[in-house]
């Protein structure tokens, strides 16, 4: 039972540390709300899984690219390339959910 409220409030801290970071990464306009964690995690998911893999290691798992290339069996500039791009990808993601928040937020005319 130790291990299971253990493991929450460590996981609970990885989430506000991962929402820190990606503010600071991604340099995001996005107001932080209680949404924000499942958006970029919905964000995160539409990836493609090689993408997936080195953001969740880096992140959520806090792996050096020396330790996810050992995992993945790649070499550590391959991680690093891969997580540019996936970074990219996810930076593209999210800006396109700001546009979005951002157009429901302009007060038309009628």
């Amino acid at each position: 039972m130790r291990n299971l409220v253990g493991n929450e409030y460590r996981s609970r801290g990885r989430r506000a540390e991962l929402q820190r970071q990606l503010n600071e990464d991604f340099a995001l306009r996005i107001p932080v709300s209680d949404d924000l964690y499942t958006d970029v995690r919905d964000a995160v998911e539409r990836l493609p899984q090689a993408h997936r893999e080195v953001l969740k290691m880096t992140y959520w798992e806090r792996l050096t690219a020396r330790e996810i290339a050992a995992v993945l069996d790649l070499n550590s500039a391959a991680v690093r390339a891969r997580l540019m791009r996936a970074r990219r990808m996810l930076r593209a993601a999210l800006s396109e959910l700001q546009d979005s928040m951002d157009e429901e937020e302009v007060p038309t005319r009628e």
